[in-house]
C-alpha cells in the first residue's frame, strides 16, 4: 500500500511538473494600455484603440514570462503593417487583428507561431491579397478569417502550407477571380469555405474540384448568373450549398448531380423562374432542406421536387405563385414537416392539396389572397400541425373557418405559443367590419339550418350547445369515443348532410 501511494504521489508530481507554473499577467504598467486576464487555458490579452508602439512594448513585456496566450485580440488599432518577429518567443493559440487598418503582414511576423496558433482572424482590414508568405509556416492552423478585406484575386497556391486548415472564410472582399490551383494544399482537411459577398460571376469549378473533403460551400451574394452541370464536380462530400442572393434565372438539369450527399440547398433571393424537371437529379437520397423563397416562380415545381422523397423543409415564400395544383405535393409530401408559402398570390386552396402532407408540423400561408380556407382542405393535416399561420389574408368570416379556433384549442395542448399569438382577421360581409377569427360572432353567422350546423363557442373557448337531434348527438359521441377528433366533419347516416360538432 505504501509503495502504491508513493507511485501515485510521484505520478501526480510529474503531472504537475509537466503542466508548468500557473499563468500570471505582467504588471499593469508594463502592458498598458493593453489588458490581461488569466483564463483556464492561458492568458487573455486585449489591446484596443492603440498603436504599433504600445503593442510592441506590451509584447516585449510578455516575452519574459513565457506564458500561454490563449487569446490575443488586437482590435480597432492603428496597425497598417504587422512587423517581422513581433511575436517571437510567444506561444499564441488564437490571434485576432480586427479593424486595425492592416494592409501588410511581413513574412516573419507569424513564422514563430507555427507550433501553437490554431485560429487567425484578420477581418475588416485593408489587405489587397492573401498574405501567403506570412501564412505558410502555420502548420497547425484550423481557422482562417479574411472577411471584409479588399482581396480581388486568389492566386495559385495562396494557402500552401496550411494543410491542417478546416475553415476558410473570405466573405465580403472584392473577389472576381480565383485561379485554378488557388486552394492547392487545402484538400486534406478543409471542411467549410465561405466565398460569399464577392464579385464572382461564375462558379470557380477548377479551383473547387480538389476539395473533396469540403462539407459546406457558401457562394451567396455574388454575381452568379448561371450554374451548369459539372460546376460542382469533385465535391462529393458536400453537405450544404448556399447559392442565395445571386442573379440566377433558372436551375438546369443535373446541375447538382455530383452532390450525392447534399442535405441542404439554399437558392433563395435569386430571379429563378424556371426549374428543369431533372434539376435535382442526384439529390434523391439525402436532400432535406430546400429554400426557394424570394424568386420568380409562378407555380410549385412539383415535377422537379417529386424525386426528393426525403425532403423535410420546403420554403417557397415570396414568389409569384397564384395557384396550386391539387397534386402539387404528391410523391414527396409525406416527409415534409415545414412548408412556407407566405407572400405569394394564392387565391384558392384545392380541396385535396394537403392530403399527402402526413408529417406536416409547420404551415405558413400568410399574406396571400385567400378569402376561404375550408376545413376539408385542412382536415388531412390537423393531427400533425403544431404551427399554422393564416395572417394577412382577405378572409371572409364564415362557418367554414370555425376549424381555426378549434385547432388553436388543440394546439394549446401541444404547447405552441407562436400560433396562439397569431390573431388573423376576417371580414363580415354583411356588416362591413372585421373580427378576429378566434372570436367570430357565430350566433349571427346563420350557420344553423344550412348545409352544415355549428355550435356557438362560449367566451372561455369551451364547447357550446350542439344543434341537431338525438341522432346527431349519438354520432358525435361515437366520434369522440372512436377518433378523439376536435371539430371534425361528420356525415349523418341517411340524412345526407354534413354537420360540425365541437367538444
Amino acid at each position: 500500500m505504501i509503495a502504491a501511494g508513493l507511485v501515485l504521489v510521484t505520478m501526480a508530481t510529474l503531472a504537475a511538473g509537466q503542466a508548468g507554473p500557473p499563468q500570471t499577467c505582467p504588471p499593469v504598467p508594463d502592458i498598458n494600455p493593453c489588458q490581461c486576464q488569466v483564463k483556464k487555458n492561458g492568458l487573455d490579452i486585449l489591446c484596443e484603440a492603440t498603436d504599433v508602439q504600445h503593442i510592441t512594448r506590451a509584447m516585449s513585456a510578455l516575452k519574459g514570462k513565457n506564458p500561454i496566450i490563449f487569446y490575443l485580440k488586437l482590435r480597432h488599432n492603428n496597425l497598417p503593417k504587422l512587423q517581422g518577429f513581433v511575436f517571437l518567443s510567444l506561444d499564441i493559440r488564437h490571434l485576432t487583428i480586427h479593424n486595425s487598418s492592416l494592409a501588410a503582414i511581413e513574412e516573419t511576423s507569424l513564422s514563430s507561431l507555427g507550433r501553437g496558433l490554431t485560429q487567425l482572424d484578420v477581418s475588416q482590414n485593408q489587405l489587397m491579397t492573401v498574405p501567403s508568405s506570412a501564412l505558410k509556416n502555420l502548420h497547425h492552423l484550423l481557422i482562417l478569417n479574411l472577411n471584409h478585406n479588399r482581396i480581388s484575386v486568389i492566386h495559385n497556391r495562396a494557402f500552401e502550407g496550411l494543410d491542417t486548415l478546416e475553415i476558410l472564410t473570405i466573405y465580403e472582399n472584392k473577389l472576381s477571380s480565383i485561379e485554378p490551383d488557388a486552394f492547392r494544399g487545402l484538400d486534406k482537411k478543409l471542411k467549410r469555405l465561405n466565398l460569399g459577398g464577392n464579385e464572382l460571376t461564375a462558379v470557380p469549378q477548377k479551383a473547387l474540384a480538389i476539395l473533396d473533403m469540403l462539407r459546406k460551400l457558401e457562394l451567396q451574394e455574388n454575381r452568379l448568373k448561371t450554374i451548369k452541370e459539372g460546376d460542382f464536380e469533385g465535391l462529393q462530400n458536400l453537405d450544404s450549398l448556399i447559392l442565395a442572393h445571386n442573379q440566377l434565372t433558372e436551375v438546369p438539369a443535373r446541375v447538382f448531380s455530383h452532390l450525392i450527399l447534399l442535405n441542404s440547398l439554399e437558392l433563395e433571393g435569386n430571379s429563378i423562374s424556371y426549374i428543369d424537371k431533372d434539376a435535382f437529379e442526384g439529390l434523391e437520397e439525402n436532400l432535406q432542406y430546400l429554400r426557394l423563397g424570394d424568386n420568380n416562380l409562378h407555380r410549385i415545381p412539383s415535377e422537379a421536387l417529386r424525386p426528393l422523397h426525403r425532403l423535410r423543409h420546403l420554403d417557397l415564400r415570396s414568389n409569384n405563385i397564384s395557384s396550386i395544383n391539387e397534386d402539387a405535393f404528391v410523391g414527396f409530401g409525406d416527409s415534409i414537416t415545414f412548408l412556407n408559402l407566405q407572400k405569394n398570390d394564392i387565391k384558392v386552396l384545392p380541396a385535396l392539396v394537403f392530403e399527402n402532407l402526413n408529417s406536416l408540423e409547420t404551415l405558413s400561408i400568410q399574406n396571400n389572397k385567400l378569402t376561404r380556407i375550408p376545413e376539408e382542405v385542412m382536415e388531412p393535416i390537423m393531427d400533425s400541425l403544431r404551427v399554422v399561420d393564416i395572417m394577412d389574408n382577405p378572409l371572409i368570416c364564415s362557418c367554414e373557418l370555425v376549424w381555426f379556433p378549434n385547432l388553436l384549442r388543440d394546439l394549446k395542448n401541444r404547447d405552441d405559443e407562436m400560433t396562439q399569438k397569431k390573431r388573423p382577421m376576417c371580414t363580415m360581409a354583411n356588416e362591413h367590419r372585421e373580427y378576429y377569427v378566434q372570436t367570430m360572432p357565430l350566433e349571427r353567422m346563420n350557420c344553423v339550418g344550412k348545409k352544415y350546423q355549428t355550435s356557438s363557442l362560449s367566451g372561455n373557448g369551451q364547447s357550446g350547445r350542439v344543434h341537431g337531434g338525438p341522432g346527431a348527438l349519438t354520432v358525435a359521441g361515437m366520434a369522440v369515443a372512436t377518433a378523439g377528433v376536435v371539430g371534425r366533419q361528420l356525415w349523418m347516416a341517411g340524412a345526407g348532410v354534413c354537420q360540425y360538432y365541437y367538444y
